[in-house]
């Protein structure tokens, strides 16, 4: 094997963690709620617990963030100054993951959900951070187009391959979900390069210190957390109801929904790898406004969907145009911040996608819950997709707002190679 192959396979083994901790988060948040609504008053219940993800998204990302960037180095050159972090983290979400299923009552469920979401966000700032230690610029859209087929198989599992687990045997996906992420986080460990295991980053623990500052300065960096945050809620704020919309609006039961949603998966996977691909060669920011309006404007028309055919043609519209929200924000954010202190500015991408997961679900539950008058016979489940539309097209109005206030040697440059 070349040298350069094997730089790329390294490069692309750092993304493989993401395939499980996708799969697990992604049952926690499609599949709990099947469980949860045997003890839930209400759809914003539900919400409650699905959207407590976003507590920890808040709390946990910028503080590992900065614990990564700073690690004592006897510790760093023994595990990885992020890698730590991941095995630290992996076994709690694989434990919390596999008890879920034997719980009987709201309040447990609940509580497995939220110790899962908070080892979740301790471990998704390492590995994102872990990425940009490692990867030229000039690659990280590529790279982060395979961490996004990567997360759209992770969807799948709990889409698709968790629903038929499911009907089969409730725990199954659970328990499956479990293993994965274990395995998927130890080939990342064996992935990592020998460079990413230094010391405590000595630039970063200065630049960490005017974060806050810089901030202040920098209304790009500031309305393009909104912007994540916007379109993040959009597709976020759905997925605890996708399963319930199609049981009530479309009549199919679970395993039948997991079929269809190949569609979803098929659009988001094939689609992050082109755009990364583009992305790297053409710019990340208008390839990324390009697919926030077209999932605003997919979603936006969920309401009219009342049967397959529609829903086939939302689903796969939906997932091409997610797709360049999950492989392009993280690269852009990483041009517009520069190299310093990133894994605190990490846990900052991360606490946006947080605020949202907090908001979003309970506002889209809310949504439904005020959607029962205007929609009997589907008890108001129709209204969730426009809801998750305005939020997306809000979202492209804060991009284009950031990019305006952007140097346009950072918003519209290609990549360096």
């Amino acid at each position: 094997m070349t040298a350069e192959r094997s730089r790329l396979l390294r490069e692309y083994g750092l993304t493989v963690g993401t395939l499980g901790s996708t799969a697990g988060q992604t049952v926690m948040v499609v599949l709990l709620p099947i469980l949860l609504a045997d003890y839930a008053p209400s759809a914003i219940w539900i919400g409650f617990a699905i959207g407590g993800e976003g507590i920890f998204a808040l709390l946990v990302p910028y503080w590992i963030g900065a614990l990564s960037d700073h690690l004592p180095e006897r510790l760093a050159r023994r595990y990885g100054r992020r890698e730590l972090f991941l095995l630290l983290t992996a076994p709690i979400m694989a434990a919390s993951l596999s008890i879920a299923p034997f719980l009987d009552g709201y309040w447990p469920l609940a509580a497995a959900a939220f110790v899962f979401f908070a080892a979740f966000h301790g471990y998704l700032t390492p590995l994102w951070a872990l990425m940009v230690d490692a990867v030229p610029g000039g690659r990280l859209g590529r790279v982060h187009g395979v961490r996004g087929a990567l997360h759209a198989l992770g969807l799948g599992y709990g889409l698709v391959g968790g629903g038929l687990l499911f009907a089969l045997w409730p725990p199954l996906p659970f328990l499956v979900g479990a293993a994965l992420i274990l395995v998927t986080t130890a080939l990342t460990f064996l992935a990592s390069p020998n460079s990413g295991r230094g010391g405590p980053d000595a630039h970063a623990l200065g630049a960490a210190r005017t974060i806050w500052k810089e901030l202040a300065t920098r209304p790009d960096i500031r309305r393009f957390l909104v912007a994540n945050a916007l379109w993040t809620g959009a597709v976020d704020g759905i997925r605890p109801y996708v399963f319930l919309f199609a049981v009530v609006v479309l009549g199919i039961n679970t395993a039948e929904t997991s079929a269809i949603l190949l569609l979803l998966i098929a659009g988001i996977g094939g689609g992050s790898v082109l755009v990364g691909q583009l992305g790297d060669r053409f710019g990340h920011a208008r390839l990324l406004e390009a697919g926030a309006l077209i999932t605003a404007v997919a979603m936006a028309s969920g309401i009219f969907v009342r049967e397959l055919p529609g829903a086939f043609a939302l689903l796969l519209s939906s997932g091409l145009g997610a797709a360049a929200l999950i492989a392009l924000p993280y690269p852009y954010f990483a041009a517009l911040v520069g190299g310093s202190a990133i894994g605190r500015y990490t846990g900052l991408y991360i606490l946006s996608l947080g605020f949202a997961r907090i908001v979003a679900p309970v506002v889209v539950g809310a949504a439904i819950d005020l959607g029962r008058p205007l929609f009997p016979t589907y008890e108001g489940y129709p209204l969730m997709w426009p809801i998750a539309g305005i939020m997306a097209l809000a979202g492209v109005l804060a991009l284009r707002r950031s990019i305006a206030a952007s140097p346009p040697s950072i918003a519209l440059k290609r990549p360096e190679r």
